[in-house]
């Protein structure tokens, strides 16, 4: 992938995790794999973060692979500490609206991520 589409990524990631001032140790790892992922090295590159407001314009400018990769890491890190909350289940509908999926199919995303990471 592209480095700016790989930070446009990561910027929408890091949105998405810090929409719940809540940031857990799992969240921090991810971030850390997710950066190491998307060869992303300085995570200074991430910033600004992109809001929930943002989010939606943001993902509008990728190309569509880029966004089922985008909407993929987001549902990954969301599920990442166990629990989705509000906040983040919020920021995933606004994303996933953008491209055209309702909030069901995001709600089941988030039950398949939750479910596989329950998985021993």
């Amino acid at each position: 992938m592209e480095a700016e589409l790989a930070r446009s990524v990561c910027r929408l990631v890091a949105g998405l995790v810090v929409s719940d001032d809540d940031f857990a140790p799992e969240e921090e790892a991810f971030i850390e794999r997710m950066l190491a992922r998307f060869e992303v090295g300085d995570r200074e590159a991430i910033f600004p973060i992109v809001s929930r407001e943002e989010a939606a314009a943001k993902v509008r400018e990728l190309p569509p692979w880029v966004q089922e990769e985008a909407l993929i890491t987001l549902v990954e890190a969301a599920v990442a500490d166990g629990k989705v909350v509000d906040d983040e289940r919020g920021y995933l509908v606004v994303v996933g609206e953008a491209m055209g999926l309702d909030a069901a199919a995001i709600g089941r995303r988030i039950d398949a991520g939750l479910a596989a990471r329950a998985k021993p």
